[in-house]
């Protein structure tokens, strides 16, 4: 399982919640977007991690492709 994350910044309204609950995988930039810093998914942990991410965004700007 190799699933790669995508990020749209166009839809990101910059709220923080990947990268300060999910460190491991988002960082947050000068600017205050977020970047990724896992771009892919290959463990059911980072998995976990990603999914969870996705949930709590209240922009809806991260996913997973298949």
């Amino acid at each position: 399982m190799k699933r790669a994350v995508r990020l749209d910044l166009d839809r990101c309204i910059k709220a923080g919640e990947c990268y300060y609950n999910h460190p491991r995988h988002f960082a947050m930039d000068e600017d205050g977007s977020p970047r990724i810093l896992v771009r892919f998914v290959e463990s059911d942990a980072d998995l976990k991690e990603v999914e969870e991410a996705i949930e709590v965004c209240p922009a809806q700007a991260i996913a997973l492709d298949d």
